[in-house]
């Protein structure tokens, strides 16, 4: 029972895990704790021995108590698995909502390529609402799942509830997010949508601009025809252009509500502070920003997030999907003005262009005048009125007096055009009052005659007329009555026309009283008044309107019954039906305009009420702030430490009133706007009538100078902005001021007494006094600077308004000139009429009193002969009853006679298809119903009558004839047809795949013809192919479609068979029927190629065209044919609502969009742009992402983003990070020495190699010569930096056309293995392998495609060899290695190595003998060893400690034996510099002397004698080292020998080899002669391999031929010219040097330093750097095993005294006891071995066989004679 209790317990303080695979683990253990209660061996005994015992109630309590185990343990089987359930469950919801929340935070809302993302994120965000209401059922049901837990008690609730918490809010968050996402894409598309709008009116404009600039031009030669002609065009022009103002004003408006979408740019630099503002509430730690609170972006760098300075001064890390930049947008503002004033200067052209037009016009009408009054005679004036000719001359002076009125301002006309014109006007009125004067006595005579003449013809005429009027009748007096009743209508209708005109004209001019609104809300309350009161009247007078339309009808009515001799008055009436017309249209836009004031004035009215309200509580709180700072400031300070801090705490108070009231101000500023965009839509509202008034009636308004209320309240906007921040500044800096102090009288308290601090406060306090009078100085200098640039705003304003006003005023005047002249000419004509209508009137009276007369006679005869006509009327109506009966009877006869013979079916032929078909036919196949055929063979309804009516089944709808090429659509966009062409020109041009245009080719054959959309003609397949419409591959395929539309013709039968019948007898396929089938259903029906016409699918099946499966199938819509845009299945019909339909032709136009040239899709690669074709070629792009570049569905830098690494690389090492000094480049840390100098350049060569030198300070990419020039690196390591950029760029050779990779300047010999390796691995690092010409990063595989690889260098990267330098171990380390270690800056993303910080050698200070001596001297002399130094600079070990370590030998003495006791020790560091020359000689016969005595024996060696070189003096030239001296066999072999061994590595072999090939030649090590690299290759002195190695070095000898001049260059022109590596030249003019001198190959002789530089070989920083002590260790020492120079490599040589050869010995095991790192590994090929380039150098000296401790030992076996042996200090 115990034991059953410990499991319970057990089992009851089990934990619970807090994710699935912890759940998991626990499951599994309780599983297996499951399994073993169940094989539980206690229980079992137990229950044995209670049952022995016959214990039953035991026995009974025992089964209970393991039941309930039993029970517990499975219940919390259950339990683990509900929690694991349910926890899988929450993190997979977790991880949805997560992934959708990061995917919505790294989206760029900027305004790159905002055409193309708008419509796909508002497609993705309404995916993304669906999904989240799909998603919310699903939450629902997992926490309907959580509460059944919680509410079962569930033992780990509290995991639960923090799972749920978790996801509850992500959720909320989520939901945050997509409310942002929904204020950005309204915003972004109205900002899309402006700027699209703006750049379309700055197009037009720009057309408008053009085309009044170019087709209005004239001169004196233009006609007047042709100048009237301009006249109109101008006009019209004129309507054109003040169509754009409502759309300029309208931008003006709309720019200033647009946000700031370039701020978002990380890349855009502001000058000036970015107001951001929140979206939602968000909260970070205890920092919380509210939605709608605005705050300070500080740095956007980062998509994601954005660091922001938030309400109270607070720094926060918001989302940049919660921030907006809101208005206004300086961009738009400028466009949209920009506009503004284009559209001002086009208006000014146009205004000159009328003045010169119109000055010419009236130019030319007074030549003509003056040519017509000069042209008169005497007899030509006596023949005429005197109307007549005074008319002429009055004509004349009108047109000279409108010409003296245009010229002004004319560019036309100058002033000696003007007197000309003026001296020709009075010539001619001389002429005309000279020809007045003789008029009289001219025509004294004629005029008698005349009069003569006139009588008797009056007389005549008046006979005539009583002969004619004596023959009326009873009809004419008829005739006469109705006149009079229409003379009556027209009378009453001209008066109600003039009563409704006076009414309009009064309210018209009411309304133009006003141009704007007032600041006043009971002003406008009163306005809105007045407002309805002038619609009240409007509508109690509307009868008069309906009156006037009466009138009209009338007196048109009684128009229309005047005929015989009377005249009608339609022109009349035409005249006034407009007028009536134009005044009924006038009343409705005043009830119009009514109405849109009085709806702009609702809304306006409780803005202005607002803002008034809330801006007179600002302002007075302002002012009471200003009084409460100055009575503060006035305060005076008793108790120097109370009242100091009590005025302290007040002004901290102040000053958190002041910054809380910012809100409130901008609240007010946002009022102030909304009032002022109010007021200028009412003012344009305004403007549009008054403007649109002008137009209709032609007739000039006066206006007023507008004096806008939007002046004022700009003014009070600023005055109030200005005062808050005086007030914010000023509390601020006062406030700061104030915090000084404290802490100032703070410090003196603890420094001094209470008194000396009391004297230094009122020192203090007298300069805050000062202070504070400096400040009120500054603010009064500021209110008055404040109030002189407002003065100057005002006046600029003012004189821009006067200036606009005059323009205004100038036009106005010049219009009404215009305006007058036309009204005289228009009084003048008007009072001619009023003088003809007197003279008619008169004449008319006398008419009428005859007419009376004549009536009352007739009325008399009337009455007479009434009796007669009653009697003759009766006789009359019974023959014309009889007449009438005749004439009905020859009517019918003769309509029976007209009627045609009824039509035969068979000859009434329609239009088909393809071919003609008969009406019996059509009526056949049920195209025709009965009724249409009786009545089509009756001749009652015509063949193109039924044809339209039939027009689907004859001729079809049509099917997809072309293509239309759009612009790009965008939210808001207008989208523009750019072309149309044919299928076949689409695919082309590749905007169509060739698949969907081949399909789309056979259902216009199937369907009846091919289709050439640009002619509108319809083709056959044969027609189309002569005229290019389609393709001759095509045609077969073509043809074999069109047998869908003419017939099948198949084998039996001459009868052409139908799509179904072909299907059936195998001619084609079923999928091939049923896609011609479903093309020709979709224009019109099944065709019948034996009918030519279409038919529904019912007839179809009845006539044996498709069958019930085909039936079946066709109603499934399969999708037969292929989508252009998507290349998916679709069905014919689908592709056909998308068509747009040609309006003047009716074709059907596939729209698709226009693709982006791939040329112009370029990326941003490592160094230079890089096209994405190119990319697609590579492998770096796939071609799905290339197709949706193309098509615009995603933008150059979305696919930049996901190809970061190929493109821009993961980034070298930028920098370092050491300690308290903070992050520093390379090169300063070189400086510091901090990274030691080898590990410092090596990483410098890697950033040059992987594109850029990287400035970490300023997070800038630089080239090598911009990093020299801003000081990023030394310029000193100017030249191998380029030599490694080289490996980014490309290296240069004279000819290759195309820089060269890394890998084949290794294979040309360029560059050594070993930096190429460790330049490649950089690369890798970084992200791949840089292809120089591409520029972007690689993977190894496509390197080796494309040559940067091959299969050795890939294998020799795969082994991460350790190519570079750990500047903590100084061991060798791979760059990916030192690349993890280091850690990235979050805003930049810079990696940067993190080393320690260390102490600067200069401060290091030795006593010496006689003078101090720095760690870095002993160092360079060698007296202290590499590792004593870094543990010196790391403070590990102190400048005692290390003196105590080092002891100077008091002398050096000159004796052998103490020479040889004193250096066979290990040599201790020393001050003292020797230098040695001594001569061994080696002889054979103390081989058996050594064998017995020495380790070593000499084997197959002959007697050699040795000296030991002095070290090595630039005076005279030298020998190159020649051989190897094998230390342990004691022979000399050579250089290839000694590599082959395994005694020296390959690269050392290499460089010794280049420095006797570049000094004269390789040396044979047996005699010393030197040969050539072919000849020594031959001779087997060294082997094929190297030969190609050697070649650039022996040209540094022999010299690089130039191509040009065919000379021969030195290695040091060469490298100058670039023919050399920089790495390459550098090391053969080092051993050239130290061999004796530079080598001119022109000259055969070598050249010193000075020569060099006189030559212009060499500048001074090269020459400086060649002469320099410290050489590059590039050699490692056979020996040693250590770095060495090839200075010190000719130091430690012995001579061969017979032949003069030098050798460098070697040996196995290095003499420090190293083992020898390259053996049979370092043979060619191998990949370790010395690194390429590296200078990492170990100052510890090595000793050699020359050295008296090496040979102190064997002296006793050897023949020794030094000859001198000198110790220098």
């Amino acid at each position: 029972m115990g034991w059953i209790a410990q499991q319970k317990r057990l089992i009851e303080t089990a934990s619970w895990g807090d994710d699935a695979a912890t759940i998991q683990q626990q499951l599994i253990s309780h599983q297996k704790f499951h399994s073993s209660i169940q094989r539980s061996h206690e229980v079992d005994r137990a229950r044995d021995d209670l049952l022995k015992k016959g214990d039953k109630g035991n026995l009974y309590h025992l089964e209970q108590e393991w039941d309930s185990l039993q029970q517990m343990s499975f219940g919390r089987t259950q339990q683990l698995q509900d929690l694991q359930q349910i926890i899988q469950e929450m993190s997979q919801e977790i991880m949805w909502v997560n992934g959708k929340e990061e995917e919505e935070l790294m989206f760029d809302w900027g305004d790159k390529n905002i055409d193309q993302y708008i419509p796909r994120k508002q497609e993705s965000y309404s995916k993304l609402m669906s999904a989240l209401e799909d998603k919310e059922k699903d939450l629902n049901k997992l926490k309907a799942k959580v509460d059944t837990l919680l509410k079962n008690n569930h033992p780990a609730s509290d995991k639960i509830e923090a799972y749920k918490d978790t996801l509850q809010t992500q959720w909320s968050w989520l939901l945050q997010i997509t409310k942002c996402i929904d204020v950005h894409l309204k915003e972004n598309a109205a900002y899309n949508q402006f700027f699209k709008e703006a750049n379309e009116t700055y197009s037009n404009l720009q057309k408008e601009h053009e085309t009044v600039r170019k087709n209005f031009t004239c001169d004196k030669n233009t006609s007047l025809e042709d100048l009237l002609e301009l006249l109109r065009g101008l006009e019209r022009e004129k309507e054109k252009i003040m169509e754009n103002k409502r759309q300029v004003s309208h931008l003006v408006n709309r720019s200033k509500s647009i946000v700031r979408l370039k701020p978002r740019n990380p890349e855009e630099k502001s000058g000036s502070t970015v107001i951001v503002k929140a979206l939602c509430d968000f909260k970070q730690d205890h920092k919380v920003i509210c939605k709608d609170n605005e705050a300070i972006l500080k740095d956007n760098s980062q998509r994601s997030k954005w660091d922001i300075t938030g309400p109270g001064g607070l720094d926060m890390s918001v989302p940049s999907v919660c921030l907006i930049v809101p208005p206004p947008n300086p961009l738009s503002v400028s466009l949209a003005n920009k506009n503004e004033q284009y559209y001002e200067a086009i208006l000014s052209i146009w205004n000159q262009l009328y003045i010169n037009v119109k000055s010419l016009i009236a130019w030319q009408y007074c030549l003509l005048d003056i040519r017509h009054i000069n042209s008169l005679t005497i007899s030509m004036l006596a023949k005429m009125r005197p109307e007549e000719y005074r008319q002429i001359m009055k004509n004349l002076e009108t047109h000279f007096q409108e010409f003296k009125v245009s010229c002004h301002g004319s560019q036309m006309f100058v002033d000696e055009d003007k007197r000309a014109m003026e001296n020709q006007f009075n010539g001619a009125q001389a002429h005309y009052d000279r020809l007045v004067v003789q008029l009289p006595t001219y025509s004294q005579y004629y005029r008698n005659t005349y009069y003569k003449e006139t009588d008797s013809d009056i007389l005549i005429s008046h006979i005539i007329c009583k002969i004619y009027m004596y023959s009326f009748s009873f009809f004419h007096l008829a005739t006469i009555i109705s006149l009079s009743i229409r003379l009556q209508a027209l009378r009453n209708m001209l008066e109600s026309v003039a009563q409704a005109e006076d009414i309009v004209k009064v309210h018209e001019a009411r309304l133009t009283e006003k141009e704007t609104t007032s600041l006043s809300p009971s002003e406008v309350e009163d306005y809105m008044l007045t407002l309805k009161n002038i619609k009240a009247e409007l509508d109690q007078k509307k009868d008069i309107l309906a009156s006037m339309e009466a009138e009209l009808a009338k007196a048109s009515h009684w128009n229309g019954q005047v005929d015989g001799p009377f005249q009608r008055c339609d022109l009349m009436l035409s005249k006034y039906t407009d007028q009536v017309s134009l005044l009924s249209d006038r009343w409705r836009r005043l009830y119009g305009q009514i109405d849109t004031r009085i709806q702009d004035l609702q809304l306006y009215q409780p803005q202005l009420q607002h803002y008034k309200k809330t801006s007179v509580s600002l302002i007075d709180w302002i002012d009471a702030t200003r009084k409460k700072q100055d009575a503060l400031q006035a305060t005076k300070i008793d108790n120097i430490q109370t009242s100091h801090i009590f005025i302290l705490l007040c002004f901290k108070a102040l000053n958190s009133e002041i910054k809380l009231r910012r809100e409130t101000v901008e609240s007010v500023l946002k009022d102030n706007e909304a009032c002022v965009n109010s007021i200028k839509d009412y003012e344009t509202d305004l403007a549009s009538y008054t403007s649109g008034l002008e137009t209709l009636l032609n007739i000039p308004i006066k206006r007023t100078m507008l004096r806008s209320p939007t002046m004022d309240l700009n003014q009070e906007a600023t005055q109030l902005q200005t005062h808050y921040m005086e007030l914010l500044t000023w509390s601020g800096d006062y406030y700061k001021f104030l915090g000084e102090l404290l802490k100032n009288m703070e410090e003196l308290k603890t420094t001094a007494t209470m008194q000396s601090i009391k004297s230094q406060y009122n020192e203090i306090v007298m300069e805050r006094d000062a202070l504070l009078m400096k400040l009120k100085l500054s603010e009064s200098d500021r209110d008055r600077l404040q109030k002189l640039e407002e003065e100057l705003s005002h006046i600029k304003l003012s004189l821009e308004t006067e200036l606009r006003s005059k323009q205004r005023i100038q036009e106005e005047n010049e219009r009404m000139k215009r305006d007058l002249g036309y009204w005289k000419d228009q009084y003048e004509s008007k009072q001619g009429l009023i003088r003809q209508c007197d003279t008619d009137k008169e004449r008319l009276e006398r008419e009428k009193s005859s007419l009376k007369t004549e009536i009352e006679r007739l009325m008399r005869e009337l009455r007479e002969l009434e009796e007669s006509y009653k009697s003759k009327l009766s006789a009359i109506q019974k023959e014309l009853r009889e007449v009438t009966i005749v004439r009905q009877t020859m009517e019918t006869e003769l309509k029976r006679a007209k009627e045609p013979p009824p039509l035969d079916g068979s000859t009434v032929i329609f239009d088909g298809v393809r071919k003609s078909v008969t009406a019996n036919q059509l009526l056949d196949c049920g195209v025709l119903d009965k009724p249409t055929f009786s009545q089509l063979v009756k001749g009652h309804k015509t063949v193109p009558d039924v044809s339209v009516d039939k027009k689907i089944s004859l001729k079809g709808t049509g099917p997809i004839a072309g293509v239309v090429i759009e612009g790009p659509k965008g939210p808001g966009s207008i989208t523009g047809v750019l072309c149309k062409m044919t299928l076949t020109e689409a695919k082309r041009e590749n905007l169509l795949p060739p698949d969907s245009v081949g399909l789309l080719l056979d259902a216009q054959a199937a369907t009846g013809h091919i289709i050439d959309p640009k002619t509108n003609k319809k083709l056959t397949v044969e027609e189309a192919l002569n005229q290019g419409v389609i393709d001759e591959e095509d045609r077969e395929r073509l043809l074999a479609a069109e047998a869908a539309a003419v017939g099948y013709s198949g084998p039996g039968t001459s009868k052409p068979l139908s799509v179904f019948e072909a299907m059936k007898r195998g001619l084609i396929d079923k999928n091939t029927a049923l896609r011609l089938l479903q093309a020709q259903e979709s224009v019109g029906g099944i065709l019948d190629p034996i009918l030519s016409v279409f038919l529904p699918k019912d007839t179809a099946i009845e006539r044996n065209l498709i069958d019930d499966d085909i039936y079946r199938a066709l109603n499934q819509r399969p999708e037969l044919y292929l989508d252009p845009e998507s290349e998916d299945g679709v069905t014919y019909m689908s592709m056909k609502r998308r068509c747009k339909v040609e309006l003047h032709t009716g074709l059907l136009l596939l729209p698709i969009p226009e693709k982006v040239d791939p040329s112009k899709l370029v990326f941003d690669g490592v160094r230079k742009p890089v096209t994405a074709k190119q990319l697609v070629d590579c492998g770096v792009l796939d071609k799905p992402s290339f197709k949706d570049l193309e098509k615009g569905k995603k933008t150059v830098p979305e696919v930049s983003v996901d190809k970061n690494v190929n493109l821009k690389g993961t980034g070298p090492i930028a920098g370092v990070i050491a300690g308290s000094q903070g992050k520093m480049s390379l090169s300063e840390a070189k400086k510091k020495m901090l990274l030691p100098e080898d590990s410092a350049d090596l990483l410098l060569e890697a950033q040059a190699a992987t594109g850029h030198i990287i400035d970490p300070r300023t997070n800038q990419k630089l080239t090598v010569e911009e990093a020299c020039t801003r000081g990023v690196v030394d310029i000193r390591d100017r030249d191998k930096l380029l030599a490694a950029e080289a490996a980014a760029v490309g290296y240069k050779d004279p000819r290759a056309a195309k820089p060269l990779s890394v890998f084949e300047a290794m294979k040309k010999g360029i560059i050594d293995r070993k930096t190429g390796l460790r330049l490649l691995q950089a690369q890798e690092s970084v992200g791949g392998i840089l292809d120089p010409n591409l520029s972007v990063f690689l993977p190894k595989d496509t390197a080796i495609k494309r040559n940067l690889l091959d299969e050795n260098l890939r294998q020799a990267l795969n082994q991460s060899p350790e190519c570079y330098l750990d500047p903590e171990t100084e061991q060798d380390a791979t760059y990916g290695a030192l690349k993890k270690r280091c850690k990235t800056e979050p805003h930049t993303g810079l990696l940067l190595l993190p080393i320690t910080e260390k102490l600067d050698p200069s401060t290091l200070i030795f006593d010496g003998v006689r003078k101090p001596v720095t760690a870095q001297q002993l160092l360079d002399c060698g007296v202290l060893d590499k590792p004593t130094f870094n543990q010196l600079m790391k403070g590990e070990k102190t400048v005692p400690e290390v003196t105590s370590e080092v002891s100077v030998p008091p002398s050096v003495t000159s004796s052998s034996s103490s020479s040889s006791s004193l250096l066979s020790r290990p040599l201790s560091p020393t001050l003292t510099k020797m230098t040695t020359t001594r001569t061994t000689t080696v002889t054979s016969g103390a081989v058996s002397s050594l064998s017995r005595d020495s380790p070593d024996s000499f084997r197959n060696i002959c007697s050699v004698s040795i000296s030991l070189a002095a070290p090595v003096e630039t005076v005279c030239e030298q020998e190159p080292v020649g051989a190897i001296f094998d230390t342990e066999a004691l022979e000399k072999i050579s250089i290839t020998e000694a590599k082959n061994r395994g005694l020296v590595d390959s690269i050392t072999a290499q460089r010794l080899l280049e420095a006797q090939a570049c000094t004269g030649g390789i040396i044979n090590p047996t005699n010393g002669q030197r040969f050539g690299i072919k000849e020594a290759s031959r001779l087997g002195i060294i082997n094929e391999d190297m030969v190609a190695l050697l070649k650039p070095a022996q040209k540094a000898y022999i010299g690089f031929e130039d191509v040009k001049t065919r000379k021969k260059m030195s290695a040091a022109e060469a490298l100058k010219e670039m023919w050399l590596p920089y790495e390459a030249g550098m090391r053969f003019m080092e051993f050239q040097y130290i061999t004796g001198g530079l080598y001119d190959p022109e000259k055969g002789c070598r050249r010193s330093i000075e020569d060099a530089l006189k030559m212009g070989w060499l500048d001074g920083r090269a020459a400086q750097k060649l002469q320099d002590t410290h050489h590059i260790k590039i050699l490692t020492c056979p020996k040693s095993k250590l770095k060495i120079s090839y200075k010190e490599a000719l130091d430690n040589c012995m001579v061969e005294e017979k032949t003069g050869v030098k050798m460098l010995q070697a040996s196995s095991v290095s003499s420090r006891g190293i083992s020898s790192p390259y053996n049979v590994s370092s043979a060619p090929g191998s990949s370790t071995g010395s690194r390429s380039g590296s200078r990492r150098s170990s100052r510890r000296s090595s000793v050699d066989l020359g050295s008296p401790s090496s040979f102190s030992s064997a002296n006793r076996h050897f023949q020794t004679s030094y000859t001198s042996y000198t110790s220098t200090k």
